[in-house]
């Protein structure tokens, strides 16, 4: 048995004593009025803000479990102060030494629970170990504090709004110290229960975004990472490196390269980049363009030049002809040089193709090499 089985095995029956409250108190955040005749969603603060002797004990309750599994955490990533010493506090050192290590003030538990009524964010999203750091410096340890201190002069702080806070950061804290991980394909991602287990909250799944360029893991507001297993991602990246090495194998060896008026038209767009990054330069696609110009010039006229564009090879590619274009009744003096730019960016995509073939997609998206892990 490991030690987080004992501490999420509380966690859990703690949690099915906060359900049950639920069947007695309607846990909500919006009532509904009648107006004018018409029914008007209003905003509801006595729901969260209801109070009871049993209410005050979960909370005391929870915040004592709290203090023990943040103190395990501290020592489990090498706090400095002995295990056992009087010295060590939950908030300031505990809780401060886990979010350095894992930015918990950052991180969002999502209240799941459809039981609970909740419509507003701040009451749905919570981030429960934001300023948990400081000496109460979290609105559920100072009710905690409160009711622990004088629980009859304090009982209104017994709430169910300071109870699932404090129930929110007693599951994540509870999720660093499982400190689960498994493997999935990529698009399973979002279909993964972020959960874990819990039946009132779950963490917000990672941010994987184009994993398959870098491999880099991307903290987010989940205290999940995702990256590929590296013997995985080396298969991936081998892939692409021969589509690479194929593509400018084929860039190098182009005359235009040579040619002042495309050279001038690259250093131009490239100066652009340096300026604003979002501005990014594709190559294959700007000699499509050049090619495509060069052959019908702005010289000839409108007539000529339409002929020309209708029947290329690049009108009549693939990808032009099956997003949406201009048809050649469509096209007049005004947009022709407009369009001939998207028929040339459309070829360029086209060249791409050939040496880009993109054969790394199926093992990136749909293999099990996907590994979910705290970070």
């Amino acid at each position: 048995m490991k030690k987080s089985d004992i501490f999420w095995q509380t966690y859990l029956n703690l949690e099915k004593e906060v359900i049950e409250v639920s069947k007695y108190i309607f846990v909500t955040d919006e009532i509904t009025k009648i107006e004018h005749g018409e029914e008007k969603a209003c905003s509801c603060k006595s729901q969260l803000e209801t109070f009871s002797p049993l209410i005050a004990d979960l909370l005391v309750r929870c915040c004592v479990q709290i203090e023990a599994i943040s103190k395990e955490l501290y020592h489990f990533i090498g706090g400095s102060k002995p295990r056992g010493s009087n010295s060590i506090f939950f908030d300031e050192d505990c809780l401060k030494k886990i979010d350095i290590k894992w930015e918990t003030h950052n991180k969002k538990v999502l209240v799941v629970a459809p039981y609970f009524n909740l419509t507003k964010e701040e009451n749905r999203e919570l981030r429960p170990l934001k300023d948990a750091h400081k000496r109460q410096g979290t609105y559920w340890e100072r009710c905690y504090q409160a009711v622990k201190h004088d629980r009859y002069l304090s009982m209104p702080m017994g709430n169910v709004k300071a109870l699932l806070h404090a129930m929110a950061a007693l599951y994540l804290l509870n999720v660093y110290y499982r400190n689960d991980s498994w493997v999935i394909k990529y698009q399973e991602l979002r279909k993964q229960d972020f959960s874990l287990g819990s039946s009132l909250y779950a963490v917000k799944p990672p941010v994987a975004g184009q994993l398959w360029y870098g491999n880099q893991a991307k903290k987010s507001e989940s205290p999940f990472v995702v990256t590929y297993q590296d013997e995985d991602y080396k298969r991936i990246e081998e892939i692409q490196r021969k589509e690479s090495e194929a593509l400018n194998n084929y860039w190098i060896n182009q005359p235009e390269l040579k040619e002042p008026g495309f050279v001038s038209i690259l250093a131009t767009l490239i100066e652009k980049q340096k300026q604003n990054p979002s501005e990014r330069v594709m190559y294959i696609w700007e000699l499509a363009k050049y090619r495509l110009h060069k052959r019908i010039p702005c010289t000839l006229s409108f007539e000529e030049k339409k002929r020309l564009l209708v029947n290329s090879e690049e009108w009549n590619g693939w990808i032009h002809l099956n997003n949406k274009h201009l048809s050649a009744e469509e096209l007049t003096e005004d947009n022709i040089d407009a369009e001939i730019d998207t028929v040339g960016i459309c070829w360029g995509m086209e060249l791409e193709k050939r040496f880009q073939k993109l054969e790394w997609i199926p093992i990136a998206m749909n293999s099990g090499i996907c590994r979910v892990y705290i970070a």
